[in-house]
């Protein structure tokens, strides 16, 4: 890599930010709308599921629309179709507003579009694809940035042809995790339970723990922390929804109310079926804990905090402070409200917003501690999860590495942390002010020189991470473009970074995918290198 070639191919481009690879601050993020004012986009794999020729296609697109509406979302203004044939008019498609792209690639197109959305959308997909493939793991990937991920399930219909009618595909929409598809934080179908004593406490508990996916479960005493009036309950429960969304859990959110007598609502009420939260009788909070430290389906968020030491159960193993002492394995949330001064309405908006709420919020989820909204980020080693770029300093740059193993190897003989060291070497040399720099090197997931044990468990101590992936070349060439548009998402607005890909140049040109990627990169002023493997290890 010679310092002509980097001129010219990097324009530099400093911001008032920088990345943040110790913390995750989650009270920052934008007030993203609800899922009922997002907007809709549905993308059609013909391959897997082809429309048959005598269907009318403005009957198909009106059945998905009448769909979206009966799952509470609305619009849905053009459908995506990819690969296949289609015998039908262009006057046909059109009418229908059915875009036909035969040569497209759809997770491409749906990385795009997230990339290019200021705020989370929600994604239809049919039909719904393997839990292995590799569009199955970019919506994972979409979804952990708060998008809506919604599959349509043909199989689960009897019928010849699924769209016959908006209840027809309703029907066969499910989640990621395989469940009923799960629409701000509730479950589609799911009626509010009604507790009336341990044993249907008992039953909820075990319901939950079959059902498919992570549920996460909020234990509000009422008789400690506001009582929700007709007015505010809905608000209430949205926002404490909201705020798991944003810690990462895209699972179904149970709100148990503990001090049912203090509620005033009646149990007919329509806002507190819109709510769904559970009213619990008094008498069983220590039932409630039991039985969540056995089934253990998800989160526990706790409102208002409690003393750990007032929770003691039989045996050394129950005490609050033991699962406090493992917090890998229980994620369990506390909530400290604000203080409240009599006569003003800052209890009121508290519960409103996810932000206050996050901010107000500390214990362990995921592993990772969260003190006051900010969760701590040890390590970034693949793209499942966000990276987190935070304002702040203005020192320093960084350089994030995509390399090809299969185009350029590494050299034999070197450790991970010995061929970090000679990369971060290189821009050293010409005049880089690394920050930080991470490498995320792809390589087929056969045995071989650069497979085996080191794959399945990180021994070095340098930000360098290798990643699988199943198939040929273009397998992982694929499955770099990805999670390089996952990564623009992540990185916009850009502060002082660097991208830079290590893989055959002659490939990349000639993937058409691919390099319309990297000019919507330079349209974004990224700063993009490509270049040869060689180019970082010439003596």
């Amino acid at each position: 890599m010679n310092e002509e070639d980097i001129s010219s191919k990097i324009s530099v481009n400093l911001l008032d930010e920088t990345v943040c690879l110790d913390g995750e601050d989650l009270t920052e993020f934008c007030f993203y709308p609800s899922s009922s004012e997002r907007q809709n986009h549905v993308y059609w794999d013909l391959v897997q599921y082809p429309i048959p020729p005598d269907a009318n296609l403005q009957s198909v697109k009106a059945s998905i629309r009448a769909a979206l509406d009966k799952m509470g979302l609305h619009s849905c203004e053009t459908v995506f179709v990819y690969g296949g044939i289609m015998n039908h008019s262009k006057d046909d498609l059109r009418k229908a507003r059915i875009l036909h792209l035969p040569q497209g690639e759809l997770a491409v197109d749906l990385l795009f579009r997230a990339a290019n959305s200021r705020s989370p959308l929600n994604f239809i997909v049919i039909p719904r694809p393997d839990t292995k493939s590799e569009l199955h793991r970019v919506l994972k990937g979409l979804q952990s940035r708060h998008h809506n991920i919604l599959l349509v399930n043909p199989h689960a219909h009897d019928g010849p042809f699924l769209f016959d009618s908006g209840q027809s595909i309703v029907e066969c929409t499910e989640d990621l995790d395989g469940g009923k598809p799960i629409i701000g934080g509730r479950r589609t179908g799911d009626t509010t339970p009604v507790i009336k004593d341990a044993r249907s406490l008992a039953y909820l508990f075990e319901s939950v723990s079959k059902a498919p996916g992570r549920t996460a479960f909020v234990f509000w005493d009422l008789a400690k922390y506001i009582t929700p009036t007709e007015a505010n309950v809905v608000p209430f429960g949205t926002g404490i929804r909201e705020a798991l969304q944003r810690l990462g859990h895209h699972g179904c959110v149970e709100i148990l109310a503990f001090g049912a007598y203090k509620l005033t609502l009646r149990r007919d009420s329509d806002s507190y079926k819109k709510a769904r939260i559970i009213r619990i009788p008094e008498g069983l909070y220590e039932n409630a804990w039991q039985l969540f430290l056995r089934s253990n389906p998800g989160p526990l968020m706790v409102i208002p905090t409690i003393d750990p030491s007032c929770l003691r159960f039989s045996g050394p193993d129950w005490s609050l402070n033991s699962l406090l002492r493992k917090p890998g394995h229980y994620d369990l949330l506390f909530v400290t409200p604000p203080p409240v001064d009599e006569g003003t309405p800052e209890d009121v908006k508290f519960l409103h917003n996810a932000h206050l709420i996050l901010g107000c919020t500390d214990g362990f989820y995921e592993g990772k501690k969260i003190t006051r909204g900010r969760r701590e980020v040890k390590d970034i080693q693949e793209f499942s999860k966000p990276i987190t770029f935070l304002k702040g300093a203005t020192e320093g740059q960084f350089v994030f590495v995509f390399w090809n193993l299969e185009d350029f190897p590494f050299p034999t003989g070197l450790t991970p942390d010995a061929i970090y060291e000679k990369i971060e070497s290189v821009f050293l040399a010409y005049g880089y002010e690394l920050r930080n720099m991470l490498i995320w090197a792809y390589v087929d997931d056969k045995e071989g020189s650069w497979g085996g044990d080191f794959l399945r468990k990180k021994t070095w101590e340098s930000s360098i991470y290798f990643l699988p992936v199943g198939g040929d070349k273009s397998a992982i060439r694929d499955r770099m473009l990805h999670d390089i548009l996952l990564w623009t998402k992540d990185s916009h607005p850009a502060p002082a970074v660097y991208l830079v890909i290590v893989s055959n140049e002659a490939n990349i040109i000639a993937d058409k995918e691919f390099s319309s990627a990297l000019e919507m990169l330079a349209k974004m002023s990224k700063n993009v290198i490509v270049e040869t493997g060689s180019s970082f290890f010439q003596c």
